[in-house]
């Protein structure tokens, strides 16, 4: 074992200790509180200058999670008994040529669906396992998502085919997968190419293998895989900082791979994607004027209205202090509702006495005295489209990890292999990963947001052809 990995085998555990620390959340952030709204007649304005907008932008969207859990009730279903995976697998299997992946099923087991030969378990195993389909080590960006008559697309598909006209400039795709399944995603690109007569231009990239945890057992030694060797698992999707910063991109537009309609619903998604796009492009030239005129009288009217920084805290900067605070990376979030999604959302958090507006998850708020109460109060879900500069205001592309907040990581207890055992995942992508980041939050419709958790949330009206599309 190398010194550097005696070291972080170190840190882990010290980490692991001390657990992560309570954060200090003051209260939720709502509608005209940190929640921005916007008229129509603001939104469609800033829609045009997005629409008009003549520079490339980017897609960053993580595509690496399996779809195993997609199908986790019907494998559950096999095993175990119980009312309510009866009632969810007796759903999937009464409509299932509802679904877009019934168009891949052959022939013969279609005719015997119909026919009423065909058993909810030997559908589910065709399905899930390698003598099928085998979906269950897909991962969720390859499951088929939306019936185009006469093709089905997949979500990877689906994201590709319908932001192509948001901006008059070019616009590239970046999906981080696991680096065994691209050659299959090339086979879906081209596929969708032939079809549409389109050319994306798409590339990959993988989670660095040595941002893995160290993993421990209940005694805080480390456990070894079946080599011996010191076993490691992926430490969370924070980790794909890095894979964002290696882009060096002016504007990234986030997604998660799940959260996409179908294609005849696309445009209240393209419709707030340039809206948001459009705040991000005004936001920066907005303070790029401040600095150029050294305009500090100007910044605090503006940040009046706009609240993206603590009003007491900006007016005490100095001079060189405001002006390295408005070269930060920028994220401008689009918010939704909470609709009882599990997941966090946005709060207030003081972090070295300045108040900052923060994506907080529901397992950082289990040691808060007042948890219970903060999630009753709080109204919005985590951001489901974002629109980032990790560049600074003079478009240089900056160094991501020292805007994050290192201490903000989460411990994860599994079971390996009928053992518990515990790591540490970094800081998440919206989360600490990007604590010191400028931040917006703003209200999106509810329409934005329709992710797919389980396969049966395919069967939503989000996700079906809408007929008078």
């Amino acid at each position: 074992m190398t010194t550097t990995q005696e070291a972080h085998i170190q840190a882990q555990k010290a980490a692991l200790q001390a657990g992560p620390p309570v954060l200090q959340v003051v209260r939720p952030c709502r509608v005209g509180d940190g929640i921005l709204t916007f008229t129509l007649e603001e939104q469609e304005r800033l829609r045009n200058v997005a629409a008009t907008f003549d520079q490339s932008i980017q897609f960053f969207i993580p595509a690496s999670g399996s779809g195993s859990r997609m199908f986790a009730f019907l494998e559950e279903f096999l095993t175990q008994s119980g009312l309510e995976l009866a009632e969810q697998a007796e759903r999937f299997y009464s409509r299932l040529p509802e679904f877009a992946l019934f168009r891949k099923l052959p022939a013969a087991i279609q005719n015997a669906y119909h026919a009423g030969t065909l058993t909810l378990a030997e559908l589910i195993q065709f399905l899930l396992y390698p003598s099928g389909l085998n979906y269950a080590s897909q991962p969720k960006a390859r499951i088929p998502f939306h019936i185009h008559e006469p093709v089905v697309l997949n979500a990877f598909q689906e994201h590709l085919s319908q932001n192509q006209a948001l901006t008059k400039g070019p616009i590239a795709y970046h999906f981080t997968i696991q680096e065994e399944f691209e050659s299959a995603f090339l086979t879906d690109m081209n596929a969708l190419s032939a079809l549409t007569s389109t050319t994306y231009e798409v590339t990959f990239s993988s989670q660095d293998k040595a941002t893995d945890a160290y993993v421990f057992d209940g005694q805080l030694q480390i456990v070894n895989d079946i080599d011996g060797q010191p076993l490691r698992r992926p430490a969370g999707h924070g980790t794909l900082l890095q894979n964002l910063e290696a882009l060096n991109a002016q504007y990234l537009l986030v997604k998660n791979i799940d959260n996409v309609q179908h294609f005849s619903q696309r445009q209240l998604s393209i419709e707030n994607w340039q809206f948001l796009l459009g705040l991000q492009i005004e936001v920066r030239n907005a303070l790029r004027g401040f600095l150029k005129q050294e305009d500090r009288e100007g910044l605090l009217n503006w940040n009046a209205r706009m609240g993206m920084f603590a009003q007491e805290s900006l007016a005490a900067l100095t001079t060189e202090e405001w002006k390295e605070l408005l070269n930060r990376p920028l994220r401008v979030c689009g918010m939704v509702r909470n609709n009882g999604q599990p997941g966090g959302g946005p709060f207030f958090v003081e972090i070295n006495g300045v108040l900052s507006k923060q994506i907080v998850e529901k397992a950082q708020l289990t040691n808060h005295p007042s948890a219970s109460q903060l999630l009753l109060q709080s109204a919005y879900f985590n951001p489901v489209l974002m629109v980032l500069s990790p560049c600074d205001l003079q478009d240089k592309p900056q160094t991501l990890a020292q805007f994050t907040d290192p201490s903000s990581y989460f411990v994860v207890d599994k079971n390996q292999r009928g053992q518990a055992v515990r790591f540490i995942e970094q800081p998440g992508l919206w989360n600490g990963a990007m604590a010191h980041w400028n931040t917006l939050f703003v209200e999106v419709p509810s329409g934005t947001f329709s992710p797919v958790k389980t396969v049966l949330d395919l069967l939503d009206f989000a996700h079906q052809a809408n007929k008078g599309a």
